[in-house]
């Protein structure tokens, strides 16, 4: 018998067909409900874009700071290159795991993948290689960037960085979604954030999450430190942080809460 059987548990991330921790939540008996609060998409400058595939070939490290960020700069490279190869020498570095298996889809070798999955974290593993003063450092991220992350780079590892923005990530709208009028009837033993963005989307958006008198209220789980105070921020209760971003530990974040 699973752990979690009989748990309601809300994911508010947006989910890939194939998703580590919903598959580990379900096979621990849980019932997942899936209410991604952010919609990501495509969208990059095209000067921007334009600087970075012409000179591609001049950087040290390409720096994955999430899934999207791999699928988009990829959608954005095979725009321009038929070849893989056109990708130059550069070195890999990948935000944690699920980065890395998406990166792995193009048959690229990985330099770096940091203990701590942050784009803090990935920015200090980088430093650690002790090769990044003067070299050429791209950043692929979203609309929003680590500025914290982005200024170790530049200042304490001396980084020539440019950050490359590929997908833009924006509220969805929850008002005609059935999962969600699930949550507001029946509620959810716990719902998980895994970005302050989230957090930010989930409050903006009480309206429609509203829970119905006699539902249940949920726990609330952040994926780390960096979410846990955008939480905060906007006044979300926090009830259990995941000690990684890892798949395994987020479950078992929400096997120690519910248990």
């Amino acid at each position: 018998m699973g752990k979690l059987k009989g748990k309601r548990i809300v994911l508010t991330k947006s989910l890939r067909e194939r998703d580590d921790i919903r598959e580990l939540l379900l096979k621990e008996g849980a019932e997942v409900l899936e209410i991604p609060l952010i919609e990501v998409s495509w969208e990059v400058d095209e000067d921007k874009r334009k600087e970075v595939l012409d000179g591609i070939a001049r950087y040290a490290w390409i720096a994955f700071t999430s899934v999207n960020g791999v699928k988009y700069f990829f959608k954005t490279f095979f725009n321009s290159f038929s070849d893989i190869r056109s990708l130059g020498p550069a070195r890999i570095a990948c935000v944690g795991n699920q980065t890395a298996q998406e990166v792995d889809e193009y048959h690229l070798e990985i330099d770096v993948v940091p203990e701590v999955s942050t784009g803090v974290g990935l920015a200090e593993a980088l430093i650690e290689t002790e090769s990044l003063p003067s070299d050429y450092v791209l950043w692929v991220c979203g609309d929003k960037p680590n500025k914290e992350a982005v200024d170790l780079l530049e200042g304490k590892g001396e980084a020539i960085l440019d950050v490359f923005k590929v997908y833009k990530s924006e509220m969805r709208d929850l008002s005609n979604d059935a999962v969600v009028a699930d949550f507001c009837d029946n509620g959810a033993d716990a719902i998980f954030f895994a970005s302050p963005s989230a957090a930010e989307s989930f409050v903006k958006q009480a309206g429609s999450l509203q829970l119905a008198k006699g539902a249940q209220a949920p726990k609330t789980v952040s994926i780390g430190p960096v979410t846990s105070e955008g939480m905060k921020a906007k006044g979300i209760p926090l009830d259990k942080e995941c000690k990684s971003p890892n798949p395994n530990d987020v479950v078992d974040a929400f096997v120690s809460l519910l248990s």
